[in-house]
């Protein structure tokens, strides 16, 4: 059984409260890591692109002159992970 939170505790997590953050001081200081530093063998990226449109749909796409440049290991439209079983990106 959880107790109920008290007020002073709710105030902690209410809107304009400061929050403190461990990880400013490193990272102001130029000391942070972060994914795009890290280069390892094998090494992929993923790019997602949707509509440019708001509330646009893509009709069709044409994947060939993309699977045609150099590097690129997969494409995959909605389609494909659909019938793979996956569902849309959340937005």
């Amino acid at each position: 059984m959880t107790m109920p939170l008290t007020q002073p505790e709710l105030l902690k997590f209410a809107m304009g409260q400061p929050v403190s953050r461990k990880e400013d001081a490193t990272l102001l200081q130029g000391k942070g890591r972060y994914t795009t530093d890290i280069s390892l063998p094998g090494q992929a990226y993923a790019v997602f692109v949707r509509s440019q449109i708001a509330h646009g749909r893509i009709l069709s796409i044409d994947t060939s002159a993309a699977r045609d440049m150099p590097g690129v290991i997969a494409i995959f439209t909605l389609k494909d992970l659909t019938d793979a079983g996956i569902g849309p990106m959340p937005e």
